[in-house]
């Protein structure tokens, strides 16, 4: 077992930085909205959609690795608050702009300062007692944050674009996150790193794998959401309403398994997880000309995100008891939501926005079959 830090941070600390990491997570719940903003308003293709999404996702990998390098060696005032402010600026150049030419670099550097402020929530976390509560907080507050946004963003216009809208809500997050980082203490450091070898074995790359198809399937559907949404014919109101009413529910779905999660066994509980997802997308196709199907549907879609995503970690520490492998899966989840949604882009440049749906509905079966047939795995 990694020993815990010598110093953990205080309770001001965490709360300043699971604000700062929320502000960078923002854009992931007004994806649905400002994606779909752009294919209506002509500044990007639908097919590019996966694509700007990937650039972004892949960045803040990216960032959030160089964030923990740079917080190593630098003070947390100044890494936070140079990243808020280059998160405020790309996002306020943007407005207006249209071509993936100019706006994949933009989104890119966005991406990078996002993944810089995801690292302060990280390390935060990292050097508290209770790192399972903790990331609950963190999940919900974030979660919260992006469903108010989402829900509100409809009903604001700013210069009559929405895409400008949504622009500006996240350059203000980027704002608020850096004068938050005036709060952060000092030097706020990583624990060293461990120097163990063999924490990739084929059982714990089995269980990262699948952690990032269970992501990048969940992403690719809520990527494509508003954009599919549009095609069924519904209005900018109803899919805001529908994208934060399924962020509520991913609230809820986080807690849930904050409080049960311990008593349920990991693998097979993912396998059922995804099953249900997949179910779930085969009723967004049922219900499509219901909006009240649509909406109970979104809720719960929600719930099963953030519900099953906890169990990853529990089935990687039955692996590795060591806790090595966990070590690695926010980057293979944060890599499956960049990579899959690309491949979801190109099946939808072939076919129809449907088949972003489709494809994630087949990796959910796939990724149920997996986790029920794997053997636990002790070291």
């Amino acid at each position: 077992m990694t020993a815990l830090p010598l110093s953990p941070v205080t309770g001001r600390t965490l709360a300043t930085s699971i604000l700062i990491g929320s502000c960078a997570l923002l854009v992931l719940g007004v994806q649905p909205v400002l994606l779909g903003a752009m294919v209506q308003e002509g500044r990007i293709a639908e097919a590019q959609v996966g694509n700007l999404v990937t650039i972004e996702m892949i960045a803040m990998v990216l960032g959030s690795l160089a964030g923990i390098g740079l917080l190593r060696k630098m003070g947390a005032r100044v890494v936070i608050g140079v990243a808020g402010l280059v998160l405020a600026a790309m996002n306020l150049t943007m407005a207006g702009q249209s071509g993936m030419a100019v706006l994949a670099p933009l989104r890119g550097v966005a991406g990078l300062s996002e993944g810089v402020l995801v690292a302060s929530a990280l390390v935060a976390i990292s050097r508290v007692e209770r790192v399972e509560r903790a990331s609950a907080v963190f999940l919900a507050v974030q979660t919260l944050l992006q469903a108010a946004v989402a829900a509100a963003l409809p009903f604001i216009i700013a210069g009559s674009s929405r895409t400008d809208t949504a622009l500006l809500a996240l350059a203000l997050a980027g704002a608020f996150a850096a004068a938050a980082a005036l709060l952060l203490p000092p030097q706020l450091q990583p624990a060293a790193p461990d120097g163990e070898r063999g924490a990739l074995t084929r059982a714990s790359l089995t269980a990262l794998l699948g952690a990032g198809l269970f992501l990048g399937a969940i992403v690719s559907v809520w990527s494509y959401f508003g954009l599919w949404l549009i095609r069924y014919g519904y209005p900018p109101a109803f899919e805001g309403t529908a994208v934060s009413s399924c962020l509520v529910a991913q609230v809820i779905g986080a807690l849930a398994a904050a409080r049960f999660g311990e008593r349920l066994p990991n693998r097979q509980t993912i396998s059922v997880c995804a099953l249900a997802a997949a179910l779930l997308v085969a009723l967004f196709f049922v219900g499509r000309g219901n909006a009240t199907a649509i909406l109970m549907v979104s809720i719960a879609f929600g719930f099963v995100w953030l519900f099953t995503l906890p169990f990853f970690a529990g089935w990687l520490i039955e692996i590795d008891p060591g806790r090595r492998a966990v070590l690695y899966l926010t980057a293979f989840q944060l890599g499956g939501a960049a990579l899959l949604p690309s491949l979801a882009g190109v099946a939808v440049g072939s076919f129809s926005v449907d088949a972003a749906m489709i494809l994630s509905g087949a990796i959910f079966l796939v990724l149920a079959t997996v986790s029920f047939r794997g053997k636990p795995v002790t070291m």
